[in-house]
């Protein structure tokens, strides 16, 4: 039985360095593609949707999240909002990634495992003008910025080897069961509403907490807030425990990609 070495992920990383990023050049470019503003939709959706939000909720309905101050609420809200939107950018093009480049799978030189390497860093980059967008818009909102804000990049490190692993698990298995396809847009939904997006934990029974805690968006999500809005240093056991799994997953994940990429041509 065949093996899969561990520094796999990084060293494709390393050795198709240059072709991942012409790939992700291009794959930010041609989403706005034919579009009168280009790229810079990347920054004026989310500066609207954050300007909805303090409008409508912090101005009209005068909302509150938990013991956070009223006035900050559209900013807790888009914190946790622009933290699912990264996650479900990776994960929701993963069962359709084969299919999306099915010229490059008959090209025997082509290093497929590097796919999900180009749709990570083409959220990647989604998610820094994001936060450039809740840096400028908490300044402008709440008036004050804490000093653990950069620590926002460190709580963000652990999901980046989950998603790379969840997204070559499904890309693989999509493309012999695709129904995943139909499926993965309904559990990114109920990820969305099962997370502490619109709600503080605080707010959930206290027996059904582990299962939002089993959903991977809420850790990061508890510890976005917690070093952005509430200037609070991030929880590093957590954090590790979360490192260990995800470091687990994108092992699994790339091991079944190497295994199963062999018979993608014979489906597709």
């Amino acid at each position: 039985m065949s093996t899969v070495d561990g520094r796999g992920p990084l060293r494709d990383l390393w050795n198709h360095r240059a072709l991942l990023g012409r790939m992700v050049k291009r794959d930010v470019r041609g989403r706005y593609q034919g579009s009168i503003f280009g790229t810079l939709w990347s920054f004026a959706t989310p500066l609207l949707l954050l300007c909805a939000y303090w409008f409508f909720l912090g101005v009209v309905l005068q909302a509150r999240f938990g013991a956070t101050p009223q006035v900050a609420f559209p900013v807790v809200l888009f914190s946790g909002l622009i933290t699912h939107l990264f996650f479900a950018e990776v994960l929701g093009r993963a069962s359709g990634l084969i299919f999306e480049h099915a010229t490059y799978v008959k090209k025997v030189v082509f290093p497929l495992t590097v796919l999900p390497w180009m749709t990570l860093a083409t959220a990647s980059f989604h998610l820094c003008v994001n936060l450039s967008i809740l840096l400028i818009g908490q300044f402008l909102i709440v008036g004050s910025i804490p000093p653990t804000w950069p620590l926002i990049f460190l709580v963000m490190l652990p999901a980046l080897p989950l998603l790379l692993g969840l997204s070559w698990m499904l890309s693989a298995f999509a493309v012999f069961l695709r129904d995943i396809q139909q499926v993965v847009p309904l559990i990114l939904t109920l990820m969305m509403f099962a997370s502490p997006i619109f709600f503080p934990m605080e707010m959930v029974p206290e027996q059904y907490r582990p299962f939002l805690v089993l959903n991977p968006t809420t850790v990061i999500i508890e510890q976005v807030r917690a070093v952005a809005i509430h200037g609070e240093l991030p929880d590093f056991r957590v954090l590790g425990i979360y490192s260990i799994v995800a470091l687990v997953v994108m092992s699994l994940g790339y091991g079944a990609f190497v295994r199963t990429r062999k018979g993608f041509a014979d489906v597709l």
